[in-house]
């Protein structure tokens, strides 16, 4: 028996039927004249049908489904923004960290010269204002931790005939009988021209010269640059 099609047990003869008020149920029964053994009538009434019913419950399916979705993206948000925060937190605290850590640290040391030093690339260089014999000047920087000024490259000399001015320093060249050699024992390569026949040699304007070694000149002295902070 298909949905909907009356179904009828037995109809009822010589009496009309006593029927059962029909509820929202998909039948309703009726009696056959009410006597004992008296036989059902059934008929299959289908519910009645709510205008715009079946409508509603798709669109409320629909919102259903919707806000669910909504619920769980909102959820996956806020544990990402929650993740995020906690990782700028987690961040913040390691630099300061850092900060905090390199604070108390001893900065690096750097190369660099004595207070009243012209230092120049890896050279520390003094330029006196006192006058004395070679003998004397090489003393005085020897006092300091350097020597009088030796000079192997053509940089060095550059600076020294830019710092000097018009004033005649003593170097750290000597002449031992026929050649000349520098206070560290190394000997002179010729480089520059050195005038005179002098024992002793002195910067000039714009080149090396020789004289006596007792004459009296402000010297000039040079060391290697040191860490600051070390002798």
């Amino acid at each position: 028996m298909s949905a909907g099609a009356e179904s009828k047990l037995q109809p009822c003869i010589g009496s009309p039927p006593i029927c059962l008020a029909p509820s929202l149920a998909l039948t309703s029964a009726c009696l056959c004249g009410g006597a004992p053994g008296s036989h059902w009538h059934r008929d299959v009434v289908p519910p009645p049908e709510v205008p715009g019913h079946q409508d509603s419950r798709t669109d409320g399916r629909v919102v259903g489904e919707r806000c669910a979705r909504h619920r769980v993206c909102a959820l996956v948000l806020a544990v990402l923004v929650a993740l995020v925060l906690a990782l700028a937190a987690a961040l913040a605290v390691q630099s300061a960290g850092r900060r905090g850590g390199n604070a108390d640290a001893p900065a690096a040391p750097v190369p660099g010269c004595p207070w009243d030093w012209v230092g120049y690339r890896t050279v520390c260089c003094y330029l006196s204002r006192e006058e004395g014999s070679w003998e004397w000047s090489q003393e005085r920087c020897s006092s300091l931790g350097a020597s009088l000024a030796v000079l192997k490259r053509g940089w060095e000399m550059e600076l020294l005939w830019r710092l000097k001015g018009n004033v005649a320093y003593w170097l750290g060249l000597r002449r031992r009988g026929e050649r000349l050699e520098w206070v560290d024992g190394s000997s002179f390569n010729q480089t520059f021209l050195v005038g005179g026949r002098g024992e002793c040699v002195y910067l000039n304007d714009r080149d090396l010269a020789s004289s006596s070694c007792s004459q009296p000149r402000p010297y000039l002295c040079s060391k290697p640059q040191a860490l600051m902070g070390q002798s």
